[in-house]
């Protein structure tokens, strides 16, 4: 699963390990502000909106947060 975030995708919960739990980045909170650390606002270099459900493989900015294991 972790292969379908974007290492690109923040907010500020990403720099308070005390909040981060399993899934703060793969589930949509409507209450936090997220944000791409290529432009620093809510819309990707891409020019679209940035959030954990519009962030992924499809993408043309996407870059895994980690990279899948070769078989």
């Amino acid at each position: 699963m972790a292969n379908r975030i974007c290492k690109s995708l923040r907010t500020k919960k990403s720099y308070i390990p005390a909040l981060q739990d399993a899934d703060f980045l793969r589930e949509q909170d409507p209450y936090l502000q997220y944000f791409c650390v290529k432009t620093l606002h809510a819309v990707g270099p891409d020019d679209d909106m940035v959030c954990p459900g519009s962030c992924g493989i499809e993408r043309t900015c996407f870059q895994a947060l980690v990279k899948p294991a070769l078989a």
